[in-house]
């Protein structure tokens, strides 16, 4: 056999999910095949973030105050002066499997009336708004291919440096003023991230509306 058919074939394993290919490392049979999920479509807000997390099973919830970092600080706009945050781990099954592991940085005076137990049966945004009574106005969402580090490895049960999601949300509120941060790794194998866009005519001119569609 050929390399060029050699290599063409294990293209073809590592887009069907059978291979891993871990840069640095070489190429390894998955020994876990993901399954496949049905799509989730949003195209509002809180509502749909909710009902994206109402189908993953929350396994571990910790809850630390942790040294604020000068880049969080700086995204939360936080003065000088403060040196702790209060810090939510939290790790998400599906069909019982590790599906995303996510961190939120909160200023301790919101964080610490957050229960840890509350977080395994109800979303940490409707905790937020409605019995914090915290509106939420809007969000800036950044994705990004990252290699998984150890920690976030383990939680996910995945090799480390094998490539997860990495997806970061800042959340504002009135004022425009953020007031959380998100940091969430997906497996790479179980999530999906796309947008329909439909061309239309507004005023005159055309735009586009986008839909969006994920796997949870």
């Amino acid at each position: 056999m050929s390399r060029v058919t050699l290599r063409e074939a294990l293209r073809d394993l590592v887009r069907e999910n059978l291979l891993v290919t871990i840069q640095g490392k070489g190429t390894f049979v998955n020994s876990n095949p993901p399954k496949r999920l049905a799509p989730v479509r949003y195209t509002g807000f809180l509502e749909d973030m909710q009902e994206r997390v109402r189908k993953l099973r929350v396994a571990e919830v910790e809850i630390t105050q942790s040294p604020a970092s000068p880049d969080v600080k700086k995204t939360l706009r936080l003065d000088s002066e403060t040196s702790e945050l209060t810090m939510i781990r939290r790790l998400r099954l599906i069909d019982d499997e590790p599906f995303s592991f996510t961190l939120n940085y909160l200023p301790t005076e919101i964080g610490a009336r957050i229960k840890q137990r509350d977080l395994y049966s109800m979303p940490l945004l409707k905790i937020i708004q409605e019995d914090l009574k915290i509106p939420i106005i809007r969000a800036k969402e950044t994705i990004e291919a990252a290699p998984a580090d150890p920690d976030t490895a383990k939680r996910l049960s995945i090799p480390v440096l094998y490539p997860v999601l990495h997806m970061t949300r800042v959340m504002y509120t009135t004022g425009d003023r953020p007031f959380e941060l998100v940091d969430i790794y997906y497996r790479a194998d179980k999530y999906h991230y796309s947008v329909n866009m439909t061309r239309v005519k507004r005023q005159g001119r055309w735009t586009w509306t986008t839909e969006v569609e994920t796997s949870a």
